[in-house]
């Protein structure tokens, strides 16, 4: 099972180095502070550190089996690929129904059928954050996409 954690090291260490890459095309600050390559950077840095503390970390460890009900079952695969599903969904009908609609619908679909909670605090708990969110990140001043009803 070494073998599968020194592929993942070695796959997050390549992810730190295009993160970092890819950051330093990006002004590292601002007028104000920190710049847009700033936050990128380090968590290249960060990415490389960890993969690089895994690597090293695996002499020391003994040969050790996954634990139980590491890898999902069949229930747990269908979950994971709904999850996927529903975050492209999001993601295509972002522009068309806007930032507000879309994030109803997907906080709507994940709390009530991956969560399995209460419709009612589904329903407030959907609410608030879609709209809540929308006019928080118009009092900052953010745009969002407004989609075809305007909010």
């Amino acid at each position: 099972m070494t073998r599968l954690y020194q592929i993942a090291a070695i796959l997050f260490l390549a992810l730190g180095a295009f993160v970092i890459y890819l950051s330093l095309e990006l002004s590292y600050s601002a007028d104000f502070g920190p710049g847009p390559g700033f936050f990128s950077f380090w968590l290249g840095i960060l990415l490389i550190f960890l993969a690089v503390v895994e690597l090293v970390g695996l002499h020391r460890r003994s040969r050790e089996l996954l634990p139980e009900g590491f890898l999902p079952d069949r229930r747990g695969l269908r979950r994971i690929f709904s999850i996927i599903v529903s975050l492209v969904a999001a993601l295509l009908l972002m522009q068309p129904l806007g930032f507000t609609l879309t994030i109803l619908g997907l906080s709507l679909f994940l709390l009530r059928a991956m969560g399995g909670q209460a419709w009612w605090a589904t329903a407030i708990i959907s609410l608030c954050g879609s709209f809540g969110t929308f006019y928080l990140f118009r009092l900052l001043q953010v745009s969002l996409p407004t989609g075809f009803l305007g909010f």
